[in-house]
């Protein structure tokens, strides 16, 4: 299978009236199986950080979380990929406003590349607020392209 790119438009949904956590992991797992990113099992997995580690699963103060999976997870996933929920209501996520899921799907050894380089797009809160404020998958998709 060839691979793809880890982020592609068609895993990026804007303007989401969302209210849970709940249906954040579902819509943007559904992102990533859609894609063929993970198999459906791996949102399972997403869900079980969220109960086990969820200080893991955003970044404070930024309104973006972080959704990803258990390591023992990690068997659902065909190859790296991240989908992208803009929710410009926001949806309360463990007390914190999230208005961007952000959900991974990384093995261990990629994980962490995904990570900086998601820190490094999202390095200012104003790289973070372009996220929130904008309705273009376009624009989005060239913000953490980069």
């Amino acid at each position: 299978m060839k691979s793809k790119p880890v982020l592609i438009k068609e895993a990026i949904l804007v303007d989401q009236k969302i209210e849970t956590i709940d249906e954040c992991l579902e819509i943007s797992g559904k992102l990533l199986v859609d894609n063929q990113y993970i198999e459906p099992e791996y949102i399972e997995s997403m869900k079980e950080k969220i109960e086990k580690h969820p200080y893991t699963t955003y970044l404070p103060g930024a309104g973006v979380a972080i959704p990803h999976g258990m390591s023992e997870g990690f068997k659902f996933i065909k190859q790296t990929g991240i989908s992208i929920l803009q929710i410009p209501r926001g949806v309360d996520w463990l007390g914190e406003k999230v208005y961007v899921v952000i959900a991974i799907a990384a093995n261990s050894e990629e994980h962490m590349n995904v990570l900086a380089s998601l820190g490094d797009a999202l390095e200012s809160e104003e790289d973070a607020k372009k996220l929130w404020e904008t309705n273009s998958i376009e624009e989005i998709y060239n913000l953490l392209s980069q």
